[in-house]
């Protein structure tokens, strides 16, 4: 009976709705891992349903924090857009936190270098 009342309830939660309705980082510009000639103007992110961003945060490899203000994402939305300063030469780590439509807390980050400016 225990394994018949599991197996219930392992099924029941692999077709729930709830079990899906995590919002997903989807694509990125640019991508992870991109090398640019030049600092991007942007950092956008789209999401596979609405995310409403808490903060985020770009940093250098020499740990140099850029203070930041999202242009979209504050409130539920399926792009996230970070205009960026002009960045010299080298890695950055950005990464930002939300809290999907259905109130679970989200994070994700990407990395990316300037080759040169």
């Amino acid at each position: 009976m225990r394994t018949l009342a599991a197996l219930l309830i392992a099924v029941a939660m692999a077709w729930s709705p709830m079990a899906f309705a995590h919002s997903e980082q989807r694509a990125t510009v640019p991508a992870d891992g991109a090398e640019l000639e030049t600092s991007p103007p942007a950092i956008e992110i789209g999401f596979d349903d609405r995310m409403r961003i808490i903060s985020v945060a770009l940093t250098s490899a020499a740990g140099e924090a850029y203070d930041l203000e999202p242009r979209s994402g504050r409130s539920a939305s399926d792009t996230l857009r970070v205009d960026l300063p002009e960045l010299p030469a080298g890695d950055y780590r950005f990464e930002w936190r939300g809290l999907a439509t259905d109130g679970h807390a989200m994070s994700g980050e990407l990395g990316f270098s300037v080759m040169g400016n």
